[in-house]
């Protein structure tokens, strides 16, 4: 399966500001994802965003992004798959952002916690 690898494309970072907090998801958290981070950037916050397509196997440069960023923040609709993931195959410090009650994030509920990352730095 890890072959297959070499035939998916590289992630993609939207990253215009040279952020070190990148904000990592899969499936439908994208339109929130999206919407989170440019409300946090017009706000005057730095934060990069991925959208992972594939998860077995990852794309091979994943790892490579997932080192470039000092916090990453993986919003999910679960119990934090992901994040457990991108911890085991990358031994990446993330911090899950879990929601189990049926409904989709808001872009404001991504934005405010980006902003409270960004104020812990």
């Amino acid at each position: 399966v890890k072959a297959i690898a070499k035939d998916i494309p590289p992630v993609e970072v939207d990253d215009p500001d040279d952020s070190d907090l990148l904000v990592i998801g899969w499936g439908s958290t994208y339109s929130a994802i999206r919407a989170g981070v440019q409300n946090a950037r017009r706000d005057g916050y730095k934060a990069a965003r991925v959208h992972l397509r594939h998860l077995n196997p990852f794309p091979a440069n994943l790892g490579d992004v997932l080192s470039r960023y000092r916090r990453i923040l993986v919003p999910e609709l679960n119990r934090g798959q992901l994040t457990r993931l991108l911890r085991a195959e990358y031994l990446a410090d993330t911090e899950g952002m879990s929601k189990v009650q049926g409904i989709p994030f808001k872009a404001a509920e991504i934005e405010s916690k980006i902003m409270e990352m960004s104020s812990d730095a």
